[in-house]
């Protein structure tokens, strides 16, 4: 999987950490250059450092999101990070290079149960403090 800095992470969350929910979704649409209708995605993420307990959020952007689908949407937790297919690595012929959803619950990583989703592309824009 590419992740554009995803070195930001590695610098601001020292030692292991794990996702609890989704706590903001922002999804805007605009005009490319051959005047095409665009999905753009941000998704934060509230995790924690395992070792001390503290609360960070990782914000990521998703570029050219298609097929979206949001279920039950009251609230998103997460037992790991969301799954995601490399379609091409998969052999799969799509303009949409990235699948990508959370776990059903059955741990077969092929069903959603809150989001699911394509894109081109990914990108870490911030990783900060839960409560800054």
């Amino acid at each position: 999987m590419h992740l554009k800095n995803k070195e930001l992470i590695k610098q601001t969350l020292n030692g292991t950490w794990t996702y609890e929910r989704i706590v903001n979704i922002e999804y805007n649409v605009g005009i490319d250059f051959e005047d095409n209708y665009v999905g753009t995605m941000d998704l934060t993420f509230h995790v924690v450092l395992l070792q001390t307990k503290e609360p960070f959020k990782i914000k990521i952007r998703y570029y050219n999101v298609d097929d979206l689908t949001i279920r039950k949407a009251t609230t998103f937790p997460l037992s790991s990070d969301l799954i995601v297919h490399d379609m091409k690595e998969q052999g799969l012929v799509s303009s949409q290079r990235y699948h990508v959803h959370d776990d059903s619950g059955y741990g077969e990583n092929d069903g959603f149960e809150f989001i699911d989703f394509y894109c081109t592309s990914m990108e870490v824009i911030s990783v900060e403090e839960f409560y800054k």
